[in-house]
């Protein structure tokens, strides 16, 4: 209790930890929040749809998800570090990538209904759901706020914005269900989200003392940002690929039944993901700091950010993977009982996630973001073509199986060929190689 009162108090009196923490806590509440109350009413609207339907709904979701790297065309990072480096041209930096954002939504919806229509030709009813869902992106742009927030460590706002619209919509849904509303309303609801969500974050912005009005266009300052952007941007279609290929694929090789068992376990397998991010948005502009201290320094807190994120997937890992049954009974109910096999091999995926969150940190440090396309690339082909494989196999199953060899290679094997520096150091977060020595150095000091 001595050491934790110590490593508490530590941390509140050090300027720079309290303001990272400070900001992680905001954007951990603000998904915990919203994971926990999102997870009852999938867990809900689930068993009131049943797998069928809940399955036909993750398709068309994922199938807007697989294309949806466009609408923002991979900015988001490359956005903070412009915002980091010069924060006298703010304007013209947010101005600039909005309208670029705001192409990558229209282009988003046309190429949404152009693949619904040709891929699924005969069913028109999944076709609009695919629509409704990809509308959504049309407003996706002002999303820019919350990226300028995040470079400010000011997560706040964005949390407040985002979890006013969460709530307002999951008060909605409940009532979606209470009234046996038809599947289209619930594609409906969750498009209506993502609009209030920015008008909030607009809103937000004002009460800071900011305007969206001041912002700028600027071409060169738009092709710079496009020029780092694109390969994160194809990396993130690759990783799209990753996340819900397996149920495009299941939908079209197996049934959505199927689909709405993988999506059950993958909701929970998932969950998580987004401490590791959250972390590495937090921590992201001080890596950037320690890369103008010197190497060593640089190189030493990266090692220990890398066992850090490994740590965060140990935790999450072991605890889904030991309960995963009770689990999927206690949010799901009985019918989606298969889920739990698909949720046990899944799950252990969450590792390679976390070591690939790290690695793409360095990735986009050193403005190598080719490294995040290979790697990401590399596991999305993985996963496409041993879905082809396991899939007639064992379905879901199969499905998952395919995530987890998928993310083993672009989040770790691809690695190798990026740096093998940055290599022999995630294999040295496996057993959490630096850790003591920052709890030590910025804690029992």
């Amino acid at each position: 209790m001595l050491l934790i009162k110590k490593i508490i108090s530590k941390a509140v009196g050090h300027g720079e930890i309290s303001k990272m923490i400070s900001n992680f806590s905001w954007l951990t509440a603000d998904r915990i929040v919203r994971l926990g109350l999102n997870l009852f009413i999938v867990g809900w609207m689930a068993r009131y749809l049943g797998r069928e339907q809940y399955g036909l709904f993750n398709y068309a979701t994922s199938f807007v998800v697989l294309v949806s790297a466009l609408a923002g065309f991979g900015t988001n990072n490359i956005i903070i570090r412009e915002i980091l480096k010069r924060p006298e041209d703010r304007e013209v930096i947010l101005g600039s990538s909005f309208l670029i954002r705001q192409f990558g939504g229209i282009l988003t919806v046309v190429i949404c209904f152009v693949g619904a229509r040709l891929i699924n030709a005969d069913d028109s009813y999944l076709q609009l759901l695919v629509l409704i869902f990809s509308l959504s992106f049309l407003m996706s742009s002002f999303d820019v706020i919350d990226l300028y927030f995040q470079s400010q460590l000011q997560s706040k706002y964005g949390v407040l914005a985002n979890n006013f619209a969460f709530l307002v919509l999951s008060t909605v849904r409940i009532a979606l269900i209470v009234f046996q509303a038809p599947l289209t309303a619930f594609a409906i609801a969750a498009s209506a989200e993502v609009v209030v969500a920015q008008i909030g974050m607009i809103i937000m912005f004002r009460r800071s003392g900011l305007s969206i009005f001041t912002w700028k266009w600027n071409f060169s300052i738009a092709k710079g940002i496009l020029r780092d952007s694109l390969p994160l941007m194809f990396a993130m279609m690759s990783s799209a690929l990753y996340l819900r290929i397996g149920q495009v694929m299941l939908g079209n090789m197996a049934s959505y039944t199927d689909v709405g068992e993988f999506s059950a376990a993958t909701k929970i397998s998932e969950v998580w993901y987004f401490v590791p991010l959250m972390v590495s948005s937090t921590i992201y502009p001080k890596i950037i700091e320690y890369k103008k201290i010197s190497p060593e320094v640089y190189y030493s807190r990266l090692q220990e950010f890398f066992s850090l994120m490994s740590l965060i997937a140990y935790s999450a890992v072991m605890l889904i993977f030991f309960f995963n049954d009770i689990i999927i009974a206690i949010i799901f109910g009985n019918q989606f009982v298969d889920a739990g096999a698909i949720l046990s091999v899944h799950i252990w995926a969450g590792l390679f996630v976390a070591m690939g969150i790290a690695r793409n940190t360095w990735c986009n440090v050193e403005n190598y973001t080719k490294g995040v396309f290979y790697s990401t690339l590399a596991g999305a082909v993985t996963n496409v073509l041993l879905n082809i494989l396991f899939i007639p196999w064992h379905g879901g199953l199969g499905a998952a199986y395919a995530t987890m060899i998928a993310r083993i290679v672009g989040g770790y094997l691809a690695t190798i060929f990026i740096s093998r520096k940055v290599f022999i150091m995630q294999t040295k977060s496996l057993y959490l190689s630096g850790l003591l020595r920052m709890l030590k150095n910025d804690f029992l000091r």
